[in-house]
């Protein structure tokens, strides 16, 4: 017969298990209340022998009673602290500390996680007092305090000279907290230890679930899951209270933060037993969404809110909020209930839901791998270990030595749990998937031919664009090459005159292919003029390997040497200062750059001179061109940048009005910036900015 869920050993075999471990955790809190008396002697007293580096667990042990801080700390007849019936609130204990090591030793009263009752550690050597820790601190625990440090309570250090002693004292602010106070006396070097390991585990433990978060959210969203998406949010739920459990958020609230930011950590507790119960119900609707388990489930979570709620207020009415703090609680810590039973009703609420939840675990997994549903195998592998992770917190002090006195094997846990139910998410998701791919695959065909369609004429108009762009972009070089080309045109005519001079006839052949010329590269750049004059948009290219080392002297006489004619022919002085600067950069487009430069310089200054220079810069070199001309304003300076326009002198001299804006396209190619100064009447300054300079002239091999 199939193990089922309507069948009564099924019920059984969960209630039996259930019983079981409430059962060991009334026996675990009583074997520790026997081990606590086994300490307490007939040769025991309010003194402890400490050797450096050695650690003292539970302080309060080797304590006795004595009625205030001015009592000896070695009464004739030592009372132990946790001996008989609990002390009164401000009540004093004292214990002397003996260093029997020989070299100094440094301790510190290590409480590790947050509590909310209250304490002070005095220190008393010879007629000195000092206050070491005052916890949580009030108005009469001012000085000299030290409170909690980030998520850890802790002392001042403690030191001791050896063979040295120290009394310390202690004065209790709640006694009800005794039994699970647990200081304890660690060595300076081992607390720094064990802070830097919990930071790096809690960091790597934070680091991990923050990506998993993200890793589960992009699933729900990708999927379309619910119960990826319950997940992301009970797993949220719980790397919250994780991090608010370790004190990490202690640091937010003004003053005392162990009353509201414990009532933030049974708040953020319940939003996990109720995000779980709520993920799972929408985990096994997906897999089996005939099932009415869900709705049960939701039930579960509700009555465990309502529980806990019912719990916390109880505790408050009892004994205020310290007290719920206390013992009002997930997990199995029975302890309260056997020292104190009224007190410990909400304890033992919480006790109860946390068994529900187990049970209700339980249930689930056993219930999806009957229906074998999608993911159930690694839902069922998933819930047996959060389960283990339950029991084990609670009952952790005996049982599981990795729980005790610390959360983090429980966040571990948590973690290697989430991994689990994240791959059993991704099963099922993707597992429904296929089923709706089928669907989704006909709805797909039906419209196949249109985006088939609609791709064939983006595609063609992506190609129409690409045309354009590469029919404006041949027209705008044909351009620049036209009008680059007249300039050398315009020297061979001039030096054709002084040709003519001693040969007519070959003057006159040269004449005449220099005018065809002419005539063609005339008519070339009006056909590529467009017909309304704009802003030119073409873009130049310079492949790395084109750069080379270039003397700049030799740039500079190039293009004196080129335009030396016909300045002459106006009457000009053009000239350069020599220099043995060197740049990288590709020959061919700064000389362009260049000739547009002195030609328009010499075109459109009527008289005078027109300069070259070259200008270094730190690791840079400027090449400037200064003319002697009319000069120009600003906005004269903004327009003849632009293609196809002229400045107003543009009747003195032939053009397109392409030069200075090729120029500008030519330098911006070579990471250059083309910059034009001017004032009218005073001449005009075109530089070339930004050439990268390698070496003086004479160290380039030649």
């Amino acid at each position: 017969m199939p193990l089922t869920l309507r069948t009564p050993r099924t019920l059984l075999i969960i209630v039996a298990l259930l019983i079981s471990a409430l059962m060991w955790a009334v026996v675990q809190g009583l074997d520790d209340d026997d081990d606590d008396e086994d300490i307490i002697t007939a040769n025991w007293a309010p003194e402890m022998q400490l050797s450096p580096g050695v650690a003292v667990e539970n302080i309060f042990h080797h304590m006795s009673r004595i009625p205030d801080r001015n009592t000896p700390c070695l009464p004739t007849s030592p009372e132990p602290l946790l001996k008989g019936p609990l002390p009164q609130e401000d009540d004093w204990a004292c214990v002397r500390l003996v260093n029997d090591g020989r070299q100094t030793g440094i301790w510190r009263i290590d409480f590790e996680g947050a509590f909310g009752a209250g304490y002070r550690f005095d220190i008393v050597s010879g007629d000195n007092p000092q206050t070491v820790l005052a916890y949580p601190k009030s108005e009469n625990w001012r000085s000299g305090t030290n409170n909690i440090e980030g998520q850890r309570i802790a002392s001042r250090p403690v030191v001791i000279e050896a063979g040295r002693s120290v009394d310390l004292f202690v004065q209790i602010k709640n006694p009800s907290d005794l039994a699970d106070a647990d200081p304890i006396l660690r060595p300076e070097r081992d607390f720094d230890d064990q802070r830097l390991n919990e930071a790096h585990g809690f960091g790597a433990l934070i680091g991990a679930a923050g990506i998993l978060l993200l890793v589960l959210f992009a699933l729900a969203k990708l999927v379309s899951s619910e119960p990826a998406s319950r997940f992301t949010t009970y797993f949220a739920a719980a790397m919250l209270a994780a991090i608010s459990s370790a004190g990490y958020f202690n640091g937010l609230v003004p003053g005392n933060p162990l009353l509201p930011i414990g009532m933030l950590n049974k708040v953020l507790e319940a939003a996990q037993v109720a995000g779980h119960l709520v993920f799972m119900a929408a985990f096994v609707r997906e897999g089996v969404p005939d099932s009415r388990l869900p709705t049960w489930l939701k039930r579960i979570a509700y009555a465990a809110l309502g529980l806990l709620a019912l719990a916390a207020a109880g505790s408050l009415i009892v004994g205020g909020p310290a007290v719920a703090l206390r013992y009002f609680d997930l997990g199995f810590e029975l302890d309260p209930l056997i020292e104190d039973p009224l007190r410990s009703i909400p304890s033992f609420l919480g006790a109860l839901v946390t068994a529900a939840w187990i049970a209700a675990i339980a249930v689930t997994s056993i219930y999806l791998l009957q229906h074998r549903a999608a993911g159930g195998t690694l839902f069922a592998i998933g819930s047996g270990i959060l389960a283990f992770g339950l029991l084990a917190a609670g009952l952790g002090d005996d049982a599981f030595e990795i729980f005790d006195d610390t959360t983090f094997g429980f966040h571990y846990v948590l973690l290697a749990d989430a991994l689990i139910f994240t791959a059993a998410l991704a099963r099922q998701a993707f597992g429904l998937r296929d089923q709706r791919d089928a669907a989704i695959r006909q709805e797909l065909q039906a419209t196949q031919e249109k985006m088939e369609m609609a791709e064939t004429l983006l595609e063609a108009r992506r190609d129409s664009d690409r045309s354009k762009a590469l029919a404006e972009k041949h027209r705008t070089r044909l351009a620049l090459t036209g009008h680059d080309l007249r300039q050398p045109l315009t020297s061979l005519h001039l030096a054709l005159s002084e040709a003519e001079k001693t040969n007519p006839a070959l003057g006159d052949t040269l004449r005449t292919s220099l005018d065809y010329i002419r005539s063609v590269l005339n008519e070339t750049v009006s056909d590529t003029r467009p017909e309304d004059v704009a802003e030119d948009e073409g873009s130049y290219h310079t492949h790395p390997d084109d750069f080379e080392a270039i003397e700049v002297d030799l740039l500079l006489s190039n293009a004196v040497r080129m335009f030396a004619q016909e300045a002459r022919s106006k009457g000009l002085s053009l000239d350069y200062e020599a220099t043995d600067l060197a740049v990288r950069t590709v020959p061919v487009t700064i000389i362009r750059i260049l000739s547009n430069l002195v030609s328009n310089a010499v075109k459109y200054t009527p008289e005078g001179a027109v300069k070259l220079r070259a200008v270094q810069n730190g690791e840079t070199v400027s090449i400037e061109v200064h003319d002697t001309g009319r000069g120009m304003s600003d906005d004269e300076i903004q327009q003849i940048q632009e293609s196809y326009v002229r400045g107003s002198e543009a009747h003195a001299a032939d053009g397109d009005g392409l030069g200075l804006s090729s120029a500008r396209d030519f330098a911006a190619s070579l990471g250059l910036k083309l910059r034009i100064t001017s004032q009218p009447g005073q001449g005009s300054c075109f530089a070339i900015d930004g050439l990268s300079i390698i070496a003086p002239s004479h160290n380039l091999e030649r």
